[in-house]
Order: structure tokens, then C-alpha cells, then sequence
């Protein structure tokens, strides 16, 4: 074991460890029972905005966006752009919405305006999309362990699985978010500073980038708007299926059903947009430069943009940007495990057993799906490697009409 993943993995457990049994101290301390799914509604503004733009940072903005840009070129920002747009929506639009009805779940929304039985066939559909993130997420957790480690992708999936798990497992939501604000910081920090030091380290630099593919004539991967047909084909597809669906996704709205209140929604969106939106840069810059060069560009576009990085960097800066990178990863992977797990307990169990299930009740059922969920979706690493963009864009769209049944019911 290299002393890169040794580092990355002692500072995933004194963070996630160390939170956790914070969290769990409190809980003992005080006799209050863990709300999982909105931990007790008092999220403020830093612990909300950052959640939210981390949340929706996760397999596709980091791998996939490398692996993207690697095959499309510049174009795969506009999956980033998307989600800037998404930051507006959910911050002026559907995140005060559900705050405001103080609802847990989507499915528990859908209920509310059209009945039990629209309510269960939403819970059926929507822990179904997110179960499919999930194991998108764990693919990318798989990746970026395999090029710090060298181990097969299916092995370095199931110890990201076990880091993913651990880091909602105990204190749910809330725990969740407190990650979330370590994580930010060393996220950003590292990023800008490993952006400016590849200009230094590439061999040709940032302008042998540019030149190779005006040389190829491949020019119009240097442009965010790249060819007709991707603006159209990939640009516009993933602008509608990010907006629609993610804005009435549990993923992302549990965050807002956990905020304190509207007024920390609304507020959010100058912190939420700004992090959530520019993080894409680095991760595409890294796809372009890795498909210029050979001995990163014949390892296909999976693996390209992640070796290049753990290669030309640093040992010190290799492990702040790791850490920052999986810390992306875990909690998207967190809040999409604990999504379908709460819209099952919830929507599923409690909501067709007289009387419900009592706080204990829930937190457990909700601790044991987060645990089988992770398991899972680790074990289908092993057999099935999607495009992680093409994957995840056509998991939007199972949710993307819902949007409007929402907007119609209210």
C-alpha cells in the first residue's frame, strides 16, 4: 500500500470517524434519537449551501467530466453549467418549496397532492433512479482509489463502498453535512493549486495542450460550444435532464427539507452556485491534457485524467487533491445511499404499517438499507463499467417528468 492512499484513507477516518462520534456522543449525551433524513431541520446557511453544491459534485463532475472531456472535449462543461442552472432552480424554486411544506420525501409530496397510491409508485421510481447513482458513484469512489493504489477497479469500489457508508451511516444527514464543510476546504484549496501547477509540470504546458489539437484538427475540442451536434446531442440534453430532474430529486432535496428555513434556501445561492459551478474546470482541464499525451491517453479515457494527476503531482498535493476529490465523491455516494433508504423506510414501510414506525425504528431500518445499498452497489461494480455522464443523464430523465407533475399539483 503507497503512502498516497495510506494518507488519504487516515484522513477520511479521523473526519468521518471523528464526526461521527461527535454526533453519536451528543445523541447519548442529550437522549435525542438521530433524524436521519433531515436532522432535525436547523441546517444553517453554511452547512446547507455547502451540502447542496457538494451533493450534486459527485461521479460526473469528477471522473466523468475527465472522462468526458477526454472523448468530447471543452463541450462537457455544459454538464456543469447545467447544474449552476440547477442551483438557481432549487434555491428560488423547489427548495423552498418542500421546506415550506415541510414534507421528508418527494414520494411523501407526490402523496400529499395526488394520493397513497401516486405516493407509492413515485417511492418505487424515484429509490430506483437514485439507486442507480449510487452505483455510479461508487464506480468513480473505485476509480480514483484504483490510480492511487493500482488495485482492479472492483476491489478499490468496495473500499470506497465502505468509506461511503460510514460517512452517513452514523449520524445521517447531519453528519453528512458537518463532512461537507471539511471537505470543501481542502477540495477548493487543492484544486486551484494543482490547476497552476500542471502548467509547470505538463510537458509542453498548458499552450502544447492547445496546440496538439489545433494540430490534429480537433480545434473545436478547445471550445465550450464545440460542434453543432454536440450542442445539441450532449449540451442541451444534459441542460434539460439536470434541471428537471435534479431539482425534484430526494438526492438534493433532502438538503432542503433539512434547512432551517426558507430564508437560508434563498440565501444560499450566491455560496451553493459559485462552488457547485466552477469545480468543473479543473477536472475537464485534466481530460484535455491527458488525451495529448501518450502514456496517459493509451489507458482510454477512464483511467486517463486520474493517472495524469497522480502521476505529474506531488506526493503532498496528490493527497490534499485525493482527499478532496473523494471527499466530492463520499457525499454525493452519502446522500444518494441515503435517499432511496429514507424514501423506503418512509414511503414504502412506514407509510402502508399502522401507526408508522417510531423514531428508533427508523433510524435503524434506515442505517441497515444505507449498509445493503453500499454493499450492492459495490458488488456491481465488479460486472458493469457505464460512461458515467451517458449513464447518469439518462437516469435524469426517468425523473425529469416529474418536475412538472409537481409544478402542475401545487
Amino acid at each position: 500500500m503507497n503512502t498516497v492512499l495510506i494518507l488519504v484513507i487516515l484522513y477520511n477516518l479521523l473526519v468521518i470517524g471523528g464526526i461521527g462520534l461527535y454526533l453519536a456522543r451528543i445523541e447519548r449525551a442529550t437522549g435525542a434519537v438521530t433524524d436521519m433524513a433531515t436532522g432535525g431541520r436547523n441546517a444553517n446557511l453554511a452547512m446547507f449551501s455547502v451540502t447542496l453544491a457538494i451533493t450534486y459534485l459527485g461521479s460526473a463532475h469528477v471522473y466523468g467530466l475527465m472522462e468526458m472531456s477526454f472523448v468530447l472535449g471543452a463541450v462537457a462543461l455544459w454538464f456543469s453549467f447545467a447544474h449552476t442552472i440547477l442551483m438557481c432552480v432549487v434555491c428560488l424554486g423547489t427548495g423552498q418549496w418542500v421546506r415550506r411544506l415541510g414534507c421528508s420525501t418527494i414520494p411523501e409530496l407526490i402523496g400529499l397532492m395526488y394520493g397513497k397510491q401516486m405516493r407509492t409508485i413515485t417511492a418505487c421510481i424515484g429509490a430506483m433512479v437514485v439507486f442507480g447513482l449510487v452505483t455510479l458513484e461508487t464506480q468513480t469512489l473505485g476509480i480514483g482509489i484504483s490510480a492511487i493504489s493500482g488495485w482492479s477497479l472492483g476491489w478499490a469500489a468496495v473500499v470506497g463502498a465502505f468509506f461511503g457508508t460510514a460517512y452517513v451511516t452514523m449520524g445521517g444527514i447531519k453528519q453528512t453535512m458537518w463532512v461537507n464543510l471539511v471537505n470543501a476546504v481542502v477540495m477548493y484549496g487543492s484544486i486551484i493549486i494543482a490547476g497552476i501547477y500542471l502548467a509547470f509540470v505538463l510537458p509542453e504546458g498548458w499552450e502544447g495542450v492547445r496546440q496538439h489539437y489545433i494540430a490534429n484538427d480537433q480545434a473545436f475540442k478547445l471550445s465550450i460550444f464545440g460542434t453543432p451536434d454536440l450542442m445539441v446531442g450532449f449540451s442541451l440534453a444534459a441542460v434539460f435532464s439536470v434541471v428537471f430532474s435534479q431539482s425534484v430529486n430526494q438526492q438534493g432535496m433532502a438538503a432542503a427539507m433539512s434547512a432551517k428555513d426558507e430564508k437560508v434556501i434563498r440565501r444560499s445561492l450566491w455560496i451553493a452556485a459559485p462552488v457547485n459551478g466552477l469545480f468543473g474546470v479543473f477536472p475537464v482541464l485534466c481530460g484535455l491534457a491527458a488525451a495529448t499525451i501518450p502514456e496517459f491517453a493509451e489507458l482510454g479515457p477512464k483511467l486517463a485524467g486520474a493517472t495524469l494527476v497522480v502521476t505529474l503531482l506531488p506526493t503532498w498535493l496528490v493527497v490534499l487533491l485525493q482527499a478532496g476529490f473523494l471527499g466530492a465523491l463520499l457525499s454525493t455516494f452519502a446522500m444518494s445511499a441515503l435517499a432511496p433508504a429514507t424514501i423506503f423506510v418512509k414511503d414504502i414501510v412506514g407509510a402502508n404499517i399502522k401507526g408508522g414506525l417510531t423514531p428508533i425504528e427508523e433510524k435503524r431500518y434506515i442505517q441497515r438499507l444505507i449498509i445493503l445499498i453500499g454493499a450492492l452497489a459495490a458488488a456491481l461494480t465488479f460486472f458493469n463499467h457505464p460512461n458515467v455522464i451517458r449513464a447518469i443523464t439518462w437516469l435524469f430523465a426517468w425523473l425529469a417528468p416529474l418536475f412538472f407533475v409537481i409544478v402542475a399539483g401545487l
